[in-house]
């Protein structure tokens, strides 16, 4: 099921707030977002698809979730906005 990219972002926040807390949560997010080039509203396909790798990539996801983890996530969230 596709959902728009504001509710894909919508759950990767809340996924990440569940693990993190709201105030890591918001760090990794403006991290992932200054890496990407893109902000987190009105955020487009591909800037979203930016985004989540850059997320993934993230120390801290990596540290919290294991390599494996933070690929299932990615996997997951490219997942929740294909057609």
């Amino acid at each position: 099921m596709s959902v728009d990219t504001s509710s894909a972002v919508e759950k990767v926040r809340d996924r990440l707030e569940q693990t993190f807390g709201k105030a890591l949560a918001m760090l990794i997010l403006a991290s992932a977002s200054n890496e990407a080039g893109c902000t987190t509203v009105g955020i487009s396909p591909p800037e979203y698809t930016r985004l989540i790798e850059a997320i993934s990539r993230d120390q801290r996801v990596i540290d919290m979730w294991g390599a494996a983890g933070a690929a299932d996530a990615l996997a997951s969230w490219r997942a929740s906005i294909a057609g």
